[in-house]
């Protein structure tokens, strides 16, 4: 240890923090343990020349009241080697633990890596089997096939619905081109407001004419199409 020891107690962690900070702005400071007591008490060893430790410890006190509280504050010049031992005994043997440790972890590792190099060494290669030209052949085939069949069939749906509305069409042609004697009310209450203004405008006679057939909605152009019946 060094010549001095100084002993500083806070109430509270950010206290000791703030102050060991302040504290070792001195480079001839050094921090030697910080120890939990117990209660919020937290203690932290400095190592340093006496009247180095005096005038860094002031400093620090006022950096720690500002977020904490100090509780004590004592300085051992040349302290007893006995004192020493058994403060720092612990940090000494853990020390000494973690320095037999480290070579024994590493040792480990170095035989885990050593494992898994020969392992993969070992693993044989992966063959990845051939496609026979037949068997490409039949794939291009389906899959063209399968674009054909999507094809016809959407063909087929175009055409469907083109018939259904040409038949559409043509029947309600053939109703536009009845007399106003022939027509079937029945019939003509089935047709939306659209089919109606439609049959209007092609039937010889009908009250309306124009916008106003445009403007009517479908409740009076079935009234009209009763009249004319």
């Amino acid at each position: 240890m060094g010549t001095s020891l100084g002993i500083l107690e806070t109430k509270g962690f950010a206290a000791a923090i703030s102050a060991a900070e302040k504290i070792l702005e001195n480079n001839i400071i050094d921090l030697v343990k910080i120890e939990k007591t117990g209660g919020g008490i937290i203690s932290v060893f400095f190592e340093g020349e006496k009247e180095q430790l005096q005038a860094a410890f002031e400093k620090g006190i006022q950096q720690a009241k500002l977020v904490g509280e100090i509780l004590a504050l004592h300085i051992l010049n040349q302290p007893n080697k006995k004192i020493e031992k058994i403060l720092f005994a612990d940090d000494k043997t853990a020390e000494k633990a973690t320095l037999r440790i480290v070579p024994i972890q590493e040792k480990t590792i170095a035989k885990e890596n050593e494992a898994d190099v020969e392992k993969i060494q070992v693993q044989k290669p992966i063959k990845i089997p051939k496609v026979q030209p037949e068997v490409k052949q039949r794939i291009k085939s389906s899959k063209f096939l399968g674009t054909i069949s999507t094809i016809q069939r959407l063909r087929r749906e175009a055409l469907s619905s083109t018939k259904i509305s040409k038949e559409k069409d043509a029947a309600l042609k053939a109703q536009e081109g009845k007399a106003s004697s022939e027509i079937n009310i029945s019939k003509i209450e089935n047709l939306n407001v659209h089919e109606l203004r439609r049959l209007a405008r092609n039937t010889k006679g009908f009250p309306i004419q124009g916008r106003e057939i445009s403007k009517a909605n479908r409740k009076e152009l079935v009234v009209y199409f009763k009249d004319l019946a």
